[in-house]
């Protein structure tokens, strides 16, 4: 991102922000308290006197009867424990004709807005079928792979996710599944017509299952190979923090420059290219010297690619910061796993509102001009109106149809130096996009003066016309 200096405000223009790029503010985290340590001279020991009596008066009985009750109890929850609540993942591939609904060519774009509202229609009523008869098991989550065309409406082939004790068996819960399918088929009002006869369900392990979901884009995975719910990122979120876990972020890249370290962010959106800001390459644009790096920590980092080619929208103008975006494509491929994995790509007609919810990533400083981190940082912002942004207290007129503002009025929140490039996301039923490319600002976080980003969307064409994508 770039943040603009007192020069810069005497030209009204933020200068790039290669290495003045949007930060994470950090919150400091309250040091543990110690436990007071006292003699054991300040407290005097004090003589109970005992008397006689029959060790099985009522007193003792009772709490020797309550005792073996409490004794039973914790072992029956201890068996229930590991006999019922041992639960384990089940992935099922399904396929299924649906007859009252048309084929539409845009079907075929996993990333247009006919194949998203299609897939959240279908993963809804999947969740209405399932999430209140799955018996003792618990439906965790469905994702559609693919729509295609058929003769009587659009086939349609989804991913299924259960939870069930362990010592039930793929074959016995797939029964389980198709009589609740069948059931709710004939008695509930569904909005799609499926032809119970073209109905198929195959047991898949986690590998295959995790191969199908690489072929969707923007799904956060977590070690047990159960897709991470937006909440898992909400909660853990205070004026920017540590990224808690592996895989969180999967889409997050470092670029950095050989022999001087990281530089930029950059968003991963297929397995051979990258998503930035041309401003990171303001000063150095041959491939050659460039490495790409992902995982949650620069040193170590997870994999390391090389850069084999960059590409600068032709229309960057580094005084305006418009056009702020550039690709980079990797010449090796990474292979998508539960720590690696593509973001989506926006429709170009996707709308934010004001005050949506999104989060930015990134390695950068957590005080203005201050040093890079080495772990993954993540904060929770708002987008702001360009109505807004454009005031003369905020960026008094700087904010063009290809930018968007986000953090906070009041500030305290931001990217900063050595965030820029990296991806601004939107999550939309737990599959994400991005929507924005940490771009520039002036300073970090400062009232009045939130990030600025490249908005995505403006620029949806640019990329396909580059990528194919």
């Amino acid at each position: 991102m770039m943040y603009a200096t007192a020069d810069n405000l005497t030209n009204e223009r933020a200068l790039p922000k290669t290495l003045h790029c949007h930060q994470l503010n950090e919150v400091r985290l309250l040091q543990p308290l110690r436990p007071v340590e006292f003699a054991e001279d300040e407290y005097p020991r004090i003589e109970y006197h005992r008397r006689q009596q029959q060790f099985w008066d009522p007193i003792r009985l009772a709490l020797f009867t309550l005792a073996i009750v409490a004794i039973t109890g914790i072992t029956i929850g201890i068996v229930t424990h590991f006999v019922v609540e041992d639960d384990k993942s089940f992935y099922y591939l399904a396929s299924f004709q649906v007859t009252n609904i048309k084929y539409k060519e845009n079907y075929g774009i996993r990333s247009s807005r006919e194949f998203i509202e299609r897939s959240h229609q279908i993963e809804r009523m999947m969740s209405r079928i399932f999430r209140r008869s799955s018996g003792v098991g618990r439906f965790i989550k469905s994702h559609v792979i693919k729509i295609s065309p058929d003769e009587q409406g659009i086939n349609i082939l989804i991913v299924l996710m259960f939870r069930y004790p362990s010592t039930d068996s793929a074959e016995r819960i797939k029964k389980k599944i198709e009589r609740t399918l069948y059931q709710s088929l004939k008695i509930k009002q569904l909005p799609l017509t499926i032809n119970i006869p073209s109905f198929s369900l195959t047991p898949i392990d986690s590998k295959k299952m995790r191969n199908l979901l690489n072929s969707r884009c923007g799904i956060r995975m977590s070690s047990s190979n159960i897709p991470l719910p937006a909440s898992s990122s909400t909660e853990r979120i205070v004026q920017g923090r540590e990224t808690a876990m592996e895989g969180e972020w999967p889409w997050q890249a470092s670029l950095q420059l050989i022999g001087a370290g990281h530089q930029c962010g950059a968003t991963l959106i297929s397995n051979t290219w990258l998503l930035t800001a041309a401003h990171c390459f303001w000063k150095n644009r041959d491939p050659s010297k460039w490495i790409a790096t992902f995982g949650t920590t620069i040193t170590p980092p997870l994999i390391k690619r090389s850069v084999g080619k960059i590409i600068i929208h032709e229309e960057y103008h580094r005084d305006s910061n418009e056009n702020d975006i550039a690709l980079a494509q990797l010449t090796t491929r990474v292979e998508f796993s539960n720590v690696v994995q593509r973001v989506c790509l926006p429709d170009s007609s996707m709308k934010l509102p004001p005050k949506t919810s999104v989060f930015v990533t990134g390695f950068g400083s957590i005080v203005d001009d201050g040093p890079t981190q080495n772990k993954l940082r993540q904060a929770r912002v708002e987008t702001i109106g360009s109505d807004v942004c454009n005031r003369k207290d905020v960026y008094d007129g700087l904010i063009t149809p290809g930018m968007l503002c986000a953090g906070f009025m009041e500030g305290k929140i931001d990217a900063c130096k050595g965030d820029s490039g990296g991806p601004l996301v939107y999550d939309n039923r737990d599959i994400w996009y991005i929507v924005g490319i940490v771009s520039w600002g002036q300073s970090c976080a400062l009232p009045n003066k939130p990030g600025v980003y490249t908005r995505v969307t403006k620029y949806r064409d640019w990329i396909t016309s580059k990528t194919g994508l």
